[in-house]
């Protein structure tokens, strides 16, 4: 392993507001993924620190974005991992 790997960063702006994200439906538009248990609007967002993927729960009010070391994370995790989050149920 190469200890001069970049760390991932995980920033957690401030929670944004339904109207702040665009709603023209262009590809600079936000994604939403929802069921009956949870939905998150997804989109890409240029910062200083370069490009993120932004997750806004609007039901919880939790919101984090990731940079591609992060989402690359993600990637190789098993599917335990997950499961194991989601038995955790943060409170609301």
């Amino acid at each position: 392993m190469n200890d001069d790997a970049a760390e991932p960063v995980f920033e957690n702006p401030e929670i944004g507001e339904v109207s702040d994200y665009p709603t023209d439906g262009g590809n600079d538009g936000p994604i939403v993924i929802a069921n009956e248990f949870a939905d998150v609007v997804v989109r890409k967002v240029s910062t200083r620190n370069g490009v993120r993927l932004d997750i806004w729960s609007p039901r919880r009010g939790s919101r984090v974005m990731l940079d591609a070391v992060a989402l690359d994370c993600l990637s190789f995790q098993e599917p335990e991992l997950i499961t194991e989050l989601l038995s955790r149920r943060p409170a609301p």
